[in-house]
């Protein structure tokens, strides 16, 4: 029997996508940034503040990720999960500050009626 050498080309090692490695991380930073945008949506309607605070996490988790996701993925990185993160997030916050707004606005006239 004569050895051959395999045939050339076929399937890259594992951890490499078209020649360069994969991140260390699996990109679970994008699915955390789209669970807390969406929590801080029902959370900014029932108390303001946590709304806001969970909206401002989801963003900053999702502009990292998408940084993160452009480095490594270049132009054609799918950024379309972090994207809806940043906007749900971007929601929470206006929810959660208007949600503050009508509690003050209603505690004001509360006060005002009893007087």
């Amino acid at each position: 029997m004569s050895s051959h050498p395999p045939p050339p080309g076929g399937q890259p090692p594992y951890g490499y996508v078209y020649g360069q490695p994969v991140p260390g991380d699996s990109g679970n930073q994008g699915v955390w940034a789209l669970v807390i945008a969406i929590v801080s949506i029902p959370a900014g309607c029932c108390c303001g503040l946590l709304g806001v605070a969970g909206g401002i996490v989801a963003v900053v988790l999702a502009r990292a990720e998408r940084s993160r996701l452009q480095q490594w993925g270049g132009p054609y990185a799918d950024t379309s999960m972090v994207t809806a993160a940043f906007w749900v997030g971007v929601a929470a916050i206006v929810l959660g500050v208007l949600g503050t707004l009508a509690s003050m606005g209603s505690a004001f006239i509360d006060l005002a009626t009893l007087s």
